[in-house]
C-alpha cells in the first residue's frame, strides 16, 4: 500500500540508492513508474506493506516501508532489489554501486569512487569539511536530520 513519502512515518525503515550522476527527465519518470508500481504492490508474508519512495536531489532513490505497519522479511527487501536492478537496467545507470561516493560542491553534487576520495584527500580537492551523502542512514527521521554530513563526522573519516 502506497502512503506519500511526507505521511510515512518517521522510525520508517529506509533504503538509499545513488547514482553517479543526476536523473534524466525520462529516467525520473521510469523511476516514479516502476517504483509506484511496486510500492503499491510490495508484501511481505502476504501481508500488505504500507511503503513510500522518493527522488532526491535528482540522484537518490529512497525507498520506505513502515515496520510498525507490517513487518519486512528478507525475501521482500530481496524483492525491492529486483526492482533496483531493473531500474538500473532500464536507464543504464548503476543504482546499487556502494563503491561510489556523492558529494556536495557548493550547489554541485558531484561523484567520486572510494579509491580516487583517497586520492582526492592527499591533493586538497576534497577536506574533513566536504558534504557528503550520508549512506548509511536507516530510518526516515535519520535520514531528515543526517543524510547530508560532513566528511570528518562520516565513516569516510578513516580515511582522513
Amino acid at each position: 500500500m502506497k502512503v506519500e513519502f511526507d505521511k510515512i512515518p518517521d522510525e520508517s525503515r529506509i533504503w538509499i540508492y545513488q547514482s553517479n550522476d543526476d536523473f534524466t527527465e525520462s529516467d525520473v519518470d521510469i523511476i516514479n513508474k516502476k517504483s509506484d508500481l511496486f510500492v503499491d504492490n510490495w508484501m511481505a508474508h502476504n501481508k500488505e506493506l504500507q511503503a513510500s519512495f522518493k527522488i532526491l536531489n535528482n540522484r537518490f532513490l529512497v525507498i520506505a516501508v513502515n515496520e510498525e505497519f507490517n513487518p519486512i522479511g528478507g525475501c521482500s527487501i530481496d524483492y525491492s532489489l529486483q526492482l533496483l536492478k531493473d531500474i538500473s537496467d532500464t536507464i543504464n545507470k548503476n543504482l546499487l554501486d556502494r563503491l561510489i561516493v556523492n558529494y556536495r560542491m557548493g550547489s554541485i553534487i558531484k561523484s567520486i569512487t572510494l579509491k580516487d576520495l583517497k586520492n582526492n584527500l592527499k591533493n586538497g580537492s576534497i577536506s574533513s569539511e566536504t558534504v557528503i551523502f550520508n549512506m548509511t542512514v536507516s530510518t526516515k527521521k535519520e535520514l531528515l536530520n543526517n543524510f547530508e554530513i560532513k566528511l570528518s563526522s562520516s565513516w569516510l573519516s578513516k580515511f582522513i
